[in-house]
């Protein structure tokens, strides 16, 4: 099965401060990866270095062949056409309608006459059941449905690879589920790969092929969900379980502990 995406070898460093430690995965084609891990574990560092936001300090990252960490940004550019980006807050703007916020990824990248780019818009917002919001702004509806126009268009050019930052974050757990349900059908339908990054453990494992935990800045642990789910490696139950060690007791003891899992800062 075709490679996607593969990172090779990744260190990322803040300061004096490791975040990444020699990072190495493979996403395959109609894949569903997700990406958990604690606060300060690395998972956000490691989104924004496969989306090209950061560059790391070591190490490739290929997208559909391509090395986005040694890429130019004219050549980023172009690699960023083939694939979506649903972010965390859905990062709409509200001076536009739903349908112009879809809307605006065709209109940048592409030369497609109006009429086509409003046909392609009300199929984006159809595929993720808001038919008939176009003309409304992102203000006047609730964050399940913010989410979800994020999500069309996140889609809008057709991405072979899709990136998701939390997509449940702040839903109440019957929304959560219907985005997660979105994210399954979205890639069976369309045929498309996902690479999820999220600490809801009950999204993860709904969604999950295959899943990875970071801790430190290290893949601690790799595989399909019930594989994850069995592993005995005390900091990926810990994880997700919510649980902490019953031999940390002393507010002392606890606070180390703490700040042997999540370092003095966050830069997750």
């Amino acid at each position: 099965m075709k490679t996607v995406l593969e990172v090779q070898n990744v260190h990322k460093w803040f300061g004096t401060r490791r975040i990444l430690n020699g990072i190495n995965l493979q996403v395959r084609e109609g894949e569903t990866l997700v990406i958990m891990g604690g606060s300060g574990g690395g998972k956000s560092t490691l989104l924004r270095i496969l989306i090209g936001l950061l560059r790391p300090d070591q190490g490739q990252v290929f997208i559909l062949g391509k090395d986005i960490a040694q890429a130019r940004d004219e050549e980023k550019d172009e690699v960023r056409k083939k694939f979506g980006m649903l972010f965390q807050g859905s990062a709409l703007f509200n001076s536009l309608s739903v349908g112009e916020n879809v809307a605006l990824p065709l209109r940048e990248h592409t030369n497609l006459d109006y009429e086509i780019i409003r046909i392609i818009v009300k199929v984006k917002l159809e595929l993720v059941g808001l038919t008939g919001f176009e003309n409304h702004r992102p203000y006047e509806i609730s964050g399940g449905m913010k989410k979800r126009v994020a999500l069309a268009r996140a889609i809008a050019l057709d991405p072979t690879l899709v990136f998701y930052d939390e997509p449940g974050a702040g839903l109440d757990p019957i929304t959560a589920s219907v985005i997660d349900q979105l994210i399954l059908d979205l890639t069976r339908k369309l045929k498309m790969t996902s690479v999820v990054v999220t600490h809801e453990m009950t999204s993860a494992f709904r969604i999950a092929d295959r899943m990875i935990v970071l801790h430190k800045g290290e893949i601690v642990a790799s595989g399909p969900p019930d594989e994850i789910k069995h592993s005995k490696h005390p900091y990926v139950q810990q994880f997700i379980h919510g649980e902490i060690d019953d031999n940390v007791l002393s507010q002392e003891s606890r606070s180390k502990y703490l700040q042997s899992i999540f370092g003095t800062e966050d830069y997750d």
